[in-house]
């Protein structure tokens, strides 16, 4: 297969399946899992539907104004929810500044891809595909968090996320270089897709998905292609 050329086919053809938490069928999906108790479904709808209205309110303000002057009344405003109903679920705006972070890392830590036939070019444009459609799904988050307020803390978290999960064995298994030279090139490529994401993000995604993955597998192959 030629570098940068990955067929979409790839992950049928190459048995290359993307594995997710038993807890919903996509990262997008995990907000909208239903609780296990019937008894319970309708309580559980209106926290889950509370709980989104204030994540979505913090996300609007965060793109208007730095976090640090968000107040919980503003919040609780624009969510259109009383501030005891927000003291009900958050301890104060750093709280829920933290969950919504940790909701979207729990999200790109339940992608995992199966490598079969030993296709990593292959494997690495699936996941790819995966972590971008999660960042287009939650634009709005992702652009609040690094783009606009620069969340240093995030922007650690999300590299971390990105350097662990995957990439260290891809690299393990296609570059036969030593250890130290591989963890260069790891974070040279995890900071390129944070620099690339926001980017894309931030100029409206004219691409889609699809098209940054296969543009992103590009950069990472010939890269890769220079340490063999």
């Amino acid at each position: 297969m030629a570098v940068g050329t990955i067929p979409r086919a790839a992950a049928e053809e190459l048995e290359i399946r993307t594995i997710i938490s038993t807890n919903a069928k996509t990262p997008r999906q995990r907000a909208t899992v239903l609780a296990q108790s019937p008894s319970g479904e309708k309580v559980d709808r209106r926290v889950r539907k509370t709980k989104r209205q204030l994540r979505q309110a913090l996300t609007t303000l965060m793109l208007r104004k730095d976090f640090n002057d968000i107040t919980v009344r503003e919040i609780s405003e624009l969510a259109d929810v009383n501030r005891g109903t927000f003291y009900t679920h958050y301890r104060d705006t750093n709280d829920l500044l933290r969950q919504l972070e940790d909701t979207f890392l729990d999200s790109l830590r339940d992608i995992n891809v199966t490598v079969k036939r030993q296709d990593w070019e292959g494997a690495t444009y699936v996941y790819l595909e995966e972590v971008l459609t999660l960042c287009s799904d939650n634009a709005d988050i992702f652009k609040a968090l690094i783009c606009t307020n620069n969340d240093l803390g995030f922007q650690e978290r999300f590299v971390s996320t990105l350097r662990n999960q995957y990439l260290r064995s891809f690299l393990a298994q296609v570059c036969r270089t030593e250890e130290r030279i591989r963890d260069m090139y790891c974070v040279y490529i995890v900071q390129g897709m944070l620099a690339i994401v926001t980017l894309w993000l931030d100029t409206g995604m004219r691409e889609t998905p699809e098209q940054m993955a296969q543009l992103g597998s590009d950069f990472i192959m010939r890269g890769v292609k220079g340490l063999r």
